[in-house]
């Protein structure tokens, strides 16, 4: 598999991650601790459109993010999940053209980084630790399927894969 970035795949990338890392930063009270519903997670739901930029745009976007992070530098590590899933999103789309696969990818999205986030918050401060999965995983899918979904259904209407060369 040959990568190859193309000048406006690097701004649509860096104009994701920028968008991300706004909306993460201002609504910290939102995005970091056990309520953690990352409204910049409805972003993942578009990546399928916006190619393997979006892909790198996103990873790029939860690591500068992280770095703002209360728990300090363990949250990044939760970066590797993050471009792990985001992958399997847009590949998935890519490989079966469904956007009902959108929903069930930002599920396992939720699940997993649920899962990892809400490991680092029960360890860091006391948690209990399927409680903690349990509510990083809700208001994840909250942000990735219920803001995520509606968000992808209007980008692909406005044909924004046909502006960006998709």
């Amino acid at each position: 598999m040959h990568l190859k970035i193309r000048t406006k795949d690097l701004a649509l990338m860096s104009i994701y991650a920028a968008v991300y890392v706004a909306l993460v930063v201002s609504l910290g009270f939102l995005s970091y601790g056990l309520l953690n519903v990352r409204i910049a997670d409805s972003m993942v739901a578009a990546v399928p459109l916006l190619g393997i930029a979006g892909v790198l745009g996103h990873t790029l976007g939860v690591f500068i993010s992280n770095l703002f992070s209360p728990a300090g530098p363990i949250d990044l590590l939760n970066t590797i999940p993050s471009f792990v899933m985001a992958f399997v999103v847009y590949y998935t789309y890519k490989k079966t053209s469904n956007d009902y696969t959108i929903i069930g990818t930002c599920i396992a999205y939720s699940a997993v980084l649920g899962t990892t986030v809400g490991w680092m918050l029960s360890y860091l401060y006391g948690y209990p630790l399927l409680v903690t999965i349990a509510y990083v995983t809700l208001g994840n899918t909250v942000a990735s399927v219920l803001i995520g979904y509606p968000l992808f259904k209007v980008l692909k209407k406005t044909g924004i894969q046909g502006w960006l060369g998709k």
